[in-house]
């Protein structure tokens, strides 16, 4: 299920198609960070951690995607996918760049949408955040993109396997510095027109390119410094996502949905621009920021010269953001921060589709088509929200945060009243205990909510998150941390079974969830030429129907995962390492049979067994990374080879019935879906 996400609330452009269409062509291309608080102007150097998850293998020099590599982290549902964290479902996950919201950022096929140039910091508050952060239950992702450097112009070319950039950075003036960063997808050059690709057997899918997956971002920033108190920054960021392809009747898709045998084209995008004004001095630091942010997203699927038109689903949205933080020293012991927000938020969504009834509960929505309907909506969904922190320096040993956040949702007309605690005792300079407690809620996504596709009156997600850890710094740079956590959620959507009384409803807040674990860190900064970190996560996460009392594994339910990266310094030329990963197998529900397709003669639909109860063979896999400085026509530069899942091993990321062998309710035919297999790229960068 493709999930339009940006930093308040998650939407869906389709219950179900965005999966089934796109997922043939994804398959062909095959720590615990602490928040603190600062009152100095941002740098504009990349952090040293920053650039370590730069240069980590198997990322593609793509930090955001090396955070899977951090502990209580998981793809749920292939390597593509965006992160569940510590038991939550990845739409219970925020994403903030630069204080403000953004569209989205992650690409459909892969990478984030960010050059790896222009990232100072990245934090991942993975449970027990601070009262700065409303309308979520899950993570908090926080970018933090770095300040234009004063220096003479310079341009850096980048070019991978896999996209092409250019980023020119410099000083305009006196006191003005500027950046602009623009990147192209080469997935196209992989494809070609008409193309007709192969299925894991090596024979015809029935999946036609009309137009190769494809993306592009970009980002900008301008700075100017208008006093060594005072300076105002201008961000603009977009991204955009597209891809067309024709399914003929050998297609899975259309033998397990013939309707959508056809044409579908995907296309989703987003632009953002904010404007921050920071105010720095001895005592307290203000930011305040507006923002506008539009975001659209369209699909259409089964469309054939034969019939009028096609099944189609449009979304847009248009939201202003009003944000302000201070952050105010009292005195040595005291600190108090005041966050505040207003999200003026806009949304259509028209659509000629099926009315699937599913959430994640479900294991397979494909198999839950209802009637075709039509509407056409929009939805006012404001939201605000005003948080306060006291930080206390009790003494030396103790430190405490204290605090607590009011919001409001207009759409459902809902406010909360949230508390978020801290508690840190320092038993040493290199030892210390933490101990977190919040509560927090997100808005239900829209498709779940909206009129006739959904129930308007469910209630608000709430989850109560603990968390309990000890981190300690060590000699030679070496330190560890472990820290444990209990999540619990409450008011997850239920779908209604047809059948029920109350089926008109078709939603029912009747989930409950729980998740709990423990993540251990032992991490190595850079000395004596190498650096790296191993990590090793322990959790469970369940989901309860309230309403028969039956208790389920999450689909991204992940007991262990284990993660080990190396990176040495060979010679001043070359530098290379490893990241080796290993986790449980993903968590399915078996099909046990085969049933006719009661719409269509001759088609089948598979019959399921217990939901999640099975689990697909440990994953793991090794990537390796190598990079040598070099220069071309004189300039300076850099060649990156890297090789992902380095001895080929075949991770299964899912399953479903091999319709071109099922030709009878007797016939059980099972085929497996691989994550990917061997996968090399070569990279080269020059500055100029």
């Amino acid at each position: 299920m493709e999930k339009i996400t940006h930093a308040k609330r998650s939407y869906v452009l389709s219950p179900i198609m965005m999966c089934m269409v796109f997922s043939s062509i994804a398959h062909a291309q095959q720590a615990q960070i602490e928040h603190i608080e600062v009152l100095y102007k941002r740098s504009s150097v990349t952090s040293e951690n920053t650039e370590k998850l730069v240069a980590m293998p198997g990322a593609m020099g793509d930090p955001l995607r090396a955070v899977y590599s951090l502990p209580g982290v998981v793809a749920a549902g292939g390597s593509m996918a965006e992160p569940a964290v510590r038991g939550s479902s990845p739409s219970d996950n925020i994403f903030e760049v630069d204080f403000m919201p953004a569209g989205y950022i992650f690409h459909d096929f892969g990478s984030s949408i960010f050059n790896r140039h222009i990232i100072q910091d990245f934090q991942l508050y993975s449970a027990g955040y601070g009262a700065g952060y409303s309308n979520a239950t899950g993570a908090v992702f926080d970018v933090t993109l770095r300040n234009p450097k004063y220096q003479p112009i310079t341009t850096t070319l980048d070019f991978t396997m896999f996209n092409a950039g250019v980023f020119v950075e410099g000083q305009a003036t006196e006191h003005t510095a500027f950046y602009f960063s623009a990147r192209k997808s080469t997935l196209p050059l992989f494809f070609s027109e008409g193309e007709e690709l192969e299925g894991d057997d090596g024979e015809p899918s029935g999946v036609i390119i009309n137009e190769a997956p494809d993306d592009h971002d970009y980002q900008g920033k301008w700075l100017w410094d208008i006093n060594h108190n005072n300076t105002l920054t201008f961000n603009f960021t977009g991204a955009e996502d597209s891809a067309a392809a024709g399914f003929n009747e050998r297609a899975e898709l259309a033998q397990k949905t013939p309707e959508f045998q056809g044409d579908a084209v995907y296309i989703r995008e987003f632009n953002s621009q904010n404007v921050l004004w920071d105010h720095y001095n001895k005592r307290f630091h203000l930011r305040m920021a507006v923002g506008a942010l539009k975001h659209s997203g369209k699909l259409e699927y089964g469309k054939r010269a034969s019939l009028s038109n096609g099944f189609f689903e449009e979304e847009s949205e248009t939201q202003y953001t009003y944000k302000a933080q201070l952050n105010y020293r009292i005195n040595k012991q005291h600190r108090m921060i005041t966050d505040m927000a207003y999200y003026d938020n806009e949304t259509s969504y028209s659509y000629d589709t099926f009315q699937y009834v599913c959430t994640e509960f479900d294991p397979d929505c494909d198999i839950k088509k209802g009637a075709r309907i039509t509407g056409k909506q929009k939805f006012n969904v404001n939201t605000g929200f005003i948080g306060l922190t006291h930080v206390w320096q009790i003494n030396e040993q103790l430190q405490s945060e204290l605090g607590g956040q009011w919001q409001h949702n207009k759409y459902t007309d809902e406010s909360f009243i949230t508390p978020r605690i801290a508690l840190n005792y320092y038993l040493s300079d290199q030892s210390t205990i933490s101990a977190k407690f919040g509560r927090y809620n997100r808005m239900q996504n829209i498709n779940h909510i909206a009129p006739d596709v959904g129930n308007p009156n469910l209630e608000s997600q709430t989850s109560d998150h603990i968390t309990l850890g000890f981190s300690q710094e060590l000699a030679d740079e070496w330190s560890w941390s472990i820290e444990g956590y209990h999540k619990t959620m409450d008011n997850l959507p239920l779908a209604i079974d047809a059948n029920a009384s109350d089926a008109h409803l078709l939603y029912s807040n009747q989930v409950e969830g729980e998740a709990y674990g423990i993540d251990l860190l032992i991490n190595k900064n850079k000395t004596e030429k190498w650096y790296g970190w191993v990590s090793l996560s322990y959790a469970k996460s369940e989901r309860t129907n309230t309403r028969d009392y039956v208790t389920k594994d999450y689909y991204a339910d992940t007991p262990i995962v284990f993660n080990a990266v190396f990176q040495y310094e060979i010679n001043e030329l070359w530098e290379g390492g490893f990241n080796f990963t290993a986790r449980s197998g993903q968590a399915y529900t078996p099909i046990v049979g085969v049933r006719e397709n009661p719409d269509f003669d001759n088609r089948f639909l598979p019959v399921y067994g217990d939901s999640f109860s099975k689990r697909h063979d440990l994953y793991h896999r090794l990537d390796i990374r190598f990079e040598r400085k070099t220069q071309l026509f004189g300039l300076d530069g850099k060649l990156i080879l890297e090789l992902m899942n380095a001895y080929g091993q075949k991770n299964v990321s899912s399953i479903d019935l091999d319709y071109d062998k099922v030709k009878s309710v007797n016939d059980l035919y099972i085929e497996e879906e691989d994550d990917f297999e061997l996968r090399p790229s070569i990279g080269f960068s020059v500055t100029f």
